[in-house]
């Protein structure tokens, strides 16, 4: 395998989380990642950006070089936190993501999620009232646009719970999360 059907063949993980370093279960799928550098490139948008400033040119080229890109970050305020919708203002531009070009098109689009509270909560009969998918539909919405559907999430319900998040369940998530990751990859 030649460098390019490497790059290619790796997914893209677009890392969020406003204070990753407190982190548990984010950070602990980052390290399981890390493990598998051929297959996965881990991108840390707080890290790379720590100004705030998107460079919309770096990002096209680490798409323009993947097939599957997953977006990871806990549910912030029942949507993704605010530097993941900012990258999704600047980086999926008319006539780039959509219009005169569709570079996303026919790339394996995912998103990995941690929620606070457990999975009982996201149904219409719950505390929340509605599925995770629901409060993602606008993300998933705009990358239909870009003619490249979602092809999965991925979740970890009750990281606020101490009996949930445990240090078995987590590594169990990070374990599964390789997996999903590598299904979604096809």
């Amino acid at each position: 395998m030649n460098k390019q059907e490497s790059s290619t063949k790796r997914v893209l993980v677009i890392v969020d989380h406003p204070s990753f370093d407190s982190s548990v279960i984010n950070r602990r799928w980052v390290d399981e990642l890390r493990r598998y550098p051929d297959e996965f490139l881990v991108h840390n948008l707080q890290s790379s950006y720590p100004s705030g400033t998107i460079d919309a040119v770096m990002e096209h080229s680490l798409i323009e070089n993947t097939d599957t890109i997953v977006f990871q970050f806990p549910l912030y305020w029942y949507f993704c936190p605010p530097r993941t919708k900012q990258w999704l203002d600047k980086v999926l531009t008319r006539d780039w993501a959509f219009g005169k070009n569709f570079k996303l098109a026919g790339k394996n689009i995912g998103l990995a999620v941690t929620c606070g509270s457990d999975e009982a909560a996201y149904t219409n009969e719950g505390r929340h009232h509605c599925s995770i998918r629901n409060y993602l539909l606008p993300i998933e919405h705009a990358f239909e646009m870009c003619n490249s559907p979602l092809k999965g999430i991925y979740a970890f319900y009750g990281a606020a719970n101490k009996n949930i998040a445990t240090v078995e369940n987590i590594a169990a998530s990070a374990a599964g999360y390789v997996e999903f990751l590598r299904n979604l990859r096809g």
